[in-house]
């Protein structure tokens, strides 16, 4: 695809996204107008701009260019300046009032908005506290121009320069020349790798102790995206080494210095020094914390009544519980925090389902919730009562674009209303997800953690559902027995099987589990064929 460079004047926006720069706009050239689109932020009719890009076809819309990068001008004729105060960018300016400045000032009307705005109430409409209003929105507009440009010099895209600006304003100059780097904790979407090219760029030094703490802070927060809370010093230290290349003291002493400024905490822990980004540090100990105290906040001493109330249940629904299940209820009718783990086919459906039937029984207010959408909709239909995502429970929201920055409406001030939460699926909730929920939930709320201990962790930081067995202080109950419906799945079965540290058993006739070997890549396409469009829809 061949590149193009045109330059032209805007002649009016189509189209514009203020949040991301997105722009649809009309581009007069010497010999005609194009339709220009692309992520070209802050531009207005009037502006010269210089674009590179390739022309494509649109199918509603025709012929148009793709802009890939445009380098802008402001406006020096009498007729451009004229239009471009007349596009609505400086607030107070309408086309009539536009015409009188050109009409007055000519080609000096931006010098005199900017520098001399006393002037401007020599205009007729014009007060003197508007023509001061007016130069300070043209004032802020040319700030933002020479940021962009500025921005420009370090291949920052216009997305990016956007989100540069609208967080440091004035500062952008002083914060991109001596310290890049705090635009990748401050701006969403900027790392490390980035930041250290743009500080390259700035003639910033390699062992620059800003360099060296945001390499730590790098290192420890890819940790946490591959579902680690910490990782050991000495791992922390050689993968700072490698990335950085400087002497292993300059990577000490930026984790000294990062644990003084509070982001990161230190830990000794079965004799190996870990270390912590300190969001999920703080994150552990408020679970652990929190989960102590409701554990120990409500105290069932009517077992015996309790007993009886499961053996009237039994017998109202015919459903007869194993005795791991009758355990679970038990526990679960008597316990401020409870955790029941098993794998597939060990009856945690029905198991749930009892208690929850006894709770409602007894009048309490009982929320049902699951980390994902998915695992929500099969708790309501497995239970015939509605669950919800934890997420909405917890009525979160996102503050922007940055999906770091997510807060919840529900938290210590404002917890959630209920006797008891039930929340499946456990082993899918990270640590942090763990943390919010705890903070929504009030003192004398019961919980109950349902989840199967052997599926892979959450994606997210931490271990959670695992830990809490662990920890030995907390209420377990396992489910081991298969039932004789789940034997039936060679699924479940295997599941189990290697569970146990058992191979599973392959390819038998009329089973939901089958292992299938091809040798030949059209093989392989020709039996994935099959069984999407012919086996495989037979057991789902």
């Amino acid at each position: 695809m061949d590149e193009i460079r045109i330059t032209g004047e805007v002649e009016s926006i189509i189209y514009q996204n203020a949040d991301n720069g997105y722009t649809v706009f009309a581009l007069e050239t010497e010999d005609d107008e194009v339709t220009c689109v692309g992520i070209v932020p802050q531009i207005h009719a009037g502006e010269s701009l210089e674009i590179t890009g390739h022309w494509s076809i649109h199918p509603l819309y025709g012929r148009q260019i793709q802009v890939t990068s445009y380098e802008k001008s402001m406006p020096t004729t009498c007729a451009g300046i004229e239009k471009y105060l007349s596009s609505g960018l400086i607030k107070g300016i309408g086309p009539k009032i536009a015409k009188k400045i050109v009409d007055r000032f000519g080609e000096a009307s931006f010098y005199v908005i900017e520098e001399k705005p006393e002037q401007l109430a020599e205009i007729k409409g014009l007060t003197y506290e508007k023509a001061q209003r007016i130069s300070e929105v043209f004032r802020e507009q040319h700030e933002l121009r020479k940021a962009m440009l500025f921005l420009q010099e370090f291949d920052v895209s216009p997305t990016y320069a956007m989100r540069i600006y609208k967080k440091y304003k004035s500062r952008t100059f002083e914060v991109v020349k001596h310290n890049p780097y705090r635009l990748a904790d401050d701006i969403w979407g900027i790392g490390f790798r980035m930041a250290d090219k743009m500080a390259a760029s700035a003639g910033i030094s390699p062992d620059d102790p800003n360099r060296v703490k945001a390499a730590v802070k790098y290192i420890l927060t890819n940790a946490a995206s591959n579902g680690d809370c910490y990782l050991p010093k000495e791992s922390l230290m050689d993968q700072a080494k490698e990335l950085l290349q400087l002497h292993p003291d300059h990577v000490e002493n930026a984790i000294r210095e990062l644990q003084v400024d509070s982001q990161i905490w230190q830990e000794t822990m079965n004799g190996v020094d870990s270390v912590y980004l300190n969001s999920y540090f703080y994150a552990e100990m408020a679970v652990a914390k929190r989960l102590l105290e409701l554990s120990q906040e409500y105290m069932c001493t009517n077992m015996e009544g309790v007993a009886n109330e499961i053996a009237r249940m039994e017998k109202k629904t015919g459903v007869i519980l194993a005795e791991e299940q009758r355990a679970a209820v038990l526990e679960a009718m008597s316990s401020g925090v409870l955790i029941i783990t098993g794998g597939p086919g060990t009856g945690k459906t029905t198991t749930i389902n009892t208690i929850l039937q006894l709770l409602q029984d007894e009048g309490c207010e009982v929320v049902l919730a699951a980390p994902t959408g998915r695992a929500a909709k099969r708790m309501s239909e497995a239970t015939g009562v509605e669950a919800q995502t934890i997420h909405r429970l917890l009525e979160s929201t996102f503050l922007g674009e940055d999906v770091r920055r997510q807060t919840f409406d529900r938290n210590e001030e404002n917890p959630i209303e209920a006797d008891v939460i039930i929340i499946d699926e456990t082993s899918m909730v990270d640590i942090m997800l763990m943390h919010a929920l705890l903070r929504a939930v009030a003192p004398g709320t019961r919980l109950i953690f349902v989840g199967d201990v052997d599926q892979l962790p959450s994606v997210g930081p931490g271990n959670v559902l695992k830990d809490m067995i662990r920890s030995e202080r907390l209420k377990v109950v396992r489910l081991e027995h298969i039932f004789r419906q789940a034997q039936e799945s060679a699924i479940i079965m295997n599941a189990h099987r290697i569970n146990k540290g058992d191979d599973p058993v392959l390819n038998e006739n009329g089973t939901d589990f089958f292992f299938v070997k091809r040798a030949f890549g059209e093989d392989v396409v020709r039996t994935i064929r099959d069984l999407v469009l012919t086996r495989l829809p037979k057991f789902t």
